[in-house]
């Protein structure tokens, strides 16, 4: 695939070594930008040209729900397709909250494995506009 071609990706994740594992199994086919928490994720966000982003839901300075909020103001950020990953259970109400924003398409445990979860990036960008991938 010609470099120009290639597809952004931002992972936004506190934890360096699932960020760095989650990166290696997607950057042979998209550029990958990392953040270490929201307010990182947002100001790559900026930058533009994204097209999906990883995000852990608890973060230090700026979490997954306070990022998604900020998305919102911001016509281009609220269009990304976003894939929320944690490594506790999904709580009744934290996937209430999360579910709330169009844009997620996927809640997933970093329990999966690395493959599985890379697959779920790439399904998502391959995924037809408004598919919920919420079940």
């Amino acid at each position: 695939m010609a470099m120009e071609s290639r597809r952004k990706i931002v992972i936004v994740e506190d934890n360096e070594a699932f960020a760095a594992l989650l990166a290696a199994a997607l950057e042979e086919e998209f550029d990958i930008s990392v953040g270490h928490n929201g307010l990182e994720g947002l100001a790559l966000c900026q930058q533009g040209g994204v097209s999906a982003v990883v995000t852990d839901i608890g973060m230090p300075e700026m979490d997954a729900i306070a990022m998604l909020k900020e998305f919102s103001r911001y016509p281009d950020l609220s269009v990304i397709p976003v894939i929320v990953v944690t490594a506790t259970h999904f709580t009744r109400r934290s996937r209430s909250e999360v579910s709330k924003f169009q844009q997620v398409k996927r809640l997933l445990s970093k329990t999966s494995s690395i493959d599985n979860l890379a697959a779920e990036v790439r399904a998502v960008l391959g995924s037809a506009p408004g598919r919920s991938g919420l079940d």
